[in-house]
């Protein structure tokens, strides 16, 4: 299954809620070239895609056909923690280039590059206020990110693996 965006639906990250978070003050390092891979959806536009990624939200949905992580320490507290769950990241999602969704809730989601979202994780996943969902675009793996700062990943079992 793909999840599709309707293109007419992006805004501008001034638009966005959320869109401070990759404003100079907050993310000194990301560059223009590298913001406008992030692009925000409308409400309305989230509200549909979150119809969507509702199915995956239901682990009931997701045994048959995903595997899943243990739950992953998503600490941001110094850059050494920050760059173990980047590495965590990398290694579990390697074998997907996709695009994917972020949903923070109903109303307020975005779709970016894997590569974007790794590099920049942080600035995406807030401690203290953030449950987040991360979908691929082709349904391949979910995240769900809590705010305790631990995220387990879903990922889609290869029919190799279900004929073993």
């Amino acid at each position: 299954m793909n999840i599709e965006i309707n293109h007419k639906e992006i805004v501008t990250l001034n638009q966005f809620e959320l869109g401070w978070r990759w404003e100079k003050t907050h993310s000194p390092d990301i560059l223009e070239s590298e913001k406008k891979l992030i692009q925000p959806v409308s409400e309305m536009e989230s509200k549909r895609l979150n119809k969507v990624i509702d199915y995956f939200e239901s682990e009931h949905n997701l045994r048959e056909k995903y595997t899943q992580t243990d739950w992953i320490s998503a600490n941001a507290e110094n850059d050494e923690k920050i760059e173990r769950f980047r590495n965590q990241l990398e290694l579990t999602l390697e074998k997907w280039d996709e695009g994917i969704i972020i949903t923070w809730h109903r109303n307020i989601a975005l779709k970016t590059t894997k590569e974007i979202f790794i590099k920049y994780w942080t600035d995406f996943l807030y401690p203290s206020s953030d449950d987040v969902t991360v979908i691929s675009e082709k349904t391949n793996w979910i995240m769900f990110y809590n705010h305790v700062e631990v995220a387990n990943i879903w990922t889609k079992i290869s029919n190799n693996k279900k004929k073993e």
